[in-house]
């Protein structure tokens, strides 16, 4: 005969099972526990993200005001220009945000930079096919080996280069970075005289092409072959790539590394600091309000000015907007180009990377 089991083995298998219902209890309130903590972070990213961007398109919309009132004191005026002491180009301070943050935006002028892309310009349209290579458009006249060899911009961003002093560039090592950028975006396949073209980047650790046409960013131009790290970060604030038909750049906006880009044609060294300062000077106190106002300077006396003053003016169409916000330790970074025609401003690119 078998024994009926004993109270106090049926009181040993009930602990057991309550303490594996207890086990497997707090193993889902942790899991639920975790996913909604996951689920809440989730939640309060994007609600400060999107909160974020909000407060972003509204300094957007505040650049668009200032461009637009800006074009309305032109209107006033005889001869409207757009220099650094009108009030879109005042540094901003942050703005607080009832507590939860900063708002900040400031404008640039796009057109107080040099513009990569027309180098492209200048080289597709103005280079016969069955011109040697590294010579310039026939309407040079006769020049000197070495100025036929970079035509009128490309000699301007060998000045830029050499303006860096922080670059430490000698003038065959910027020489060579120019022709070298050239052939990057030109559309031949053919390289410059110290250029370089497939045949060197297909050679690389990291093979790829030359795009062999106008850039839609700065940032590409850190694929160059001698494009350094710690170059790039250099030359790419005094770079854009806007407007896209190349544009004049505005000498009342333009910093002292590019003004020293601006001498004569036919010039491969900048201007000396001590000419710079009296440039910049000049500009502060209301002296230089156009291009022949620039020109006239004596430092232009003896030199060549006539594709100089193609390539200068003193009104600008394209500005950058910089905006950032803090939120709750979050940053959030917006760069917005934005062309104003007449009164109108439009917003023709947006990234929150590199510009």
């Amino acid at each position: 005969m078998s024994c009926p089991p004993s109270n106090k083995s049926q009181a040993g298998a009930a602990l057991v099972i309550a303490l594996l219902v207890f086990a497997i209890a707090a193993t889902l309130m942790v899991g639920v526990q975790r996913d909604f903590n996951l689920q809440l972070q989730r939640s309060t990213n994007t609600f400060f993200a999107e909160q974020g961007w909000s407060f972003l398109l509204g300094a957007e919309t505040l650049a668009e005001l200032a461009l637009r009132f800006d074009a309305d004191e032109d209107a006033k005026q005889d001869a409207p220009l757009d220099s650094l002491q009108e009030m879109w180009a005042q540094p901003q301070a942050p703005y607080p945000l009832d507590g939860i943050g900063f708002l900040r935006g400031d404008i640039y002028d796009l057109q107080g930079r040099f513009n990569i892309n027309g180098l492209v310009e200048v080289v597709n349209q103005a280079r016969d096919p069955n011109t040697p290579l590294g010579a310039a458009p026939a309407d040079v006249g006769e020049r000197d080996g070495e100025t036929q060899r970079l035509n009128a911009e490309q000699r301007v961003l060998l000045r830029l280069l050499l303006s860096i002093e922080e670059a430490e560039l000698s003038r065959a090592e910027a020489t060579r970075l120019v022709e070298r950028m050239t052939d990057f975006i030109d559309a031949d396949r053919s390289p410059r005289m110290d250029g370089a073209e497939n045949e060197v980047y297909l050679s690389s650790a990291f093979p790829y092409r030359a795009p062999n046409r106008p850039i839609a960013s700065v940032s590409e131009v850190r694929a160059v072959d001698g494009m350094t790290p710690d170059l790039y970060r250099l030359i790419a604030p005094f770079l854009t790539v806007w407007p896209t038909d190349g544009g004049k750049i505005n000498i009342l906006t333009a910093p002292p590394e590019l003004l020293a880009a601006l001498s004569g044609d036919d010039a491969f060294e900048p201007l000396s600091a001590q000419q710079v300062a009296r440039i910049v000077e000049l500009r502060n106190e209301g002296m230089i309000t156009d291009v022949d106002s620039f020109i006239q300077d004596p430092m232009f006396t003896n030199a060549t000015t006539t594709d100089l003053r193609k390539m200068i003016g003193v009104k600008s169409d394209w500005f950058l907007l910089d905006a950032r916000v803090e939120i709750a330790d979050r940053e959030r970074r917006l760069y917005s180009v934005l062309h104003r025609q007449g009164r109108a401003v439009s917003v023709v690119h947006r990234t929150e990377g590199e510009l």
